[in-house]
């Protein structure tokens, strides 16, 4: 080793590819950004693609919208009009005593407006079964779907996911 410190090196591996396969230029993408709730969901969105679609996911557990709609702009300022992006933003704002719902509602929008040119899939926020159906932050979560449902409805790009 000579006191060299040796970098990991990264190998992203292509599953949708078959080895000696030409690129194909009609590739699509599928990109998953959400908290810990979309766990696992690039598996089981592959399964149902063929393979010209590439997924890949950035999840990040605890995350707040804010977070989640700053990450990975460089990525999506390069995706297409036959390219998705799955989001789930909101859910750890939710209940919290410094967070407004409308906040999030604004960013969310400014999400949607600023990938116009690629297809967007919004799922709402799940409902805390731990709660009472009646609870605060239940009713607020169900606040929030409402107008999120409302605002999606007015991009042609734009399907929530409930």
């Amino acid at each position: 080793m000579n006191g060299e410190i040796k970098k990991p090196s990264w190998i992203i591996k292509n599953s949708s590819r078959v080895p000696g396969d030409k690129i194909n230029k009609y590739h699509h993408k599928v990109k998953i950004i959400g908290d810990s709730h979309l766990n696992g969901s690039a598996a089981r969105i592959n399964q149902y693609l063929n393979t010209k679609y590439e997924v890949c996911s950035f999840i990040k557990p605890g995350a707040c919208a804010n977070q989640l709609v700053h990450s990975q702009e460089i990525e999506f300022m390069c995706l297409g009009k036959k390219d998705v992006i799955v989001i789930n933003g909101g859910t750890n704002n939710i209940g919290s005593n410094n967070t407004k719902r409308n906040g999030i509602l604004v960013m969310m929008t400014q999400f949607m407006q600023k990938y116009n040119n690629t297809k967007i899939i919004v799922v709402n926020i799940p409902h805390r079964h731990d709660l009472a159906k009646d609870s605060k932050t239940n009713l607020e979560i169900q606040a929030f779907n409402a107008k999120l449902s409302k605002i999606t409805k007015s991009f042609r790009h734009v399907t929530l996911v409930v």
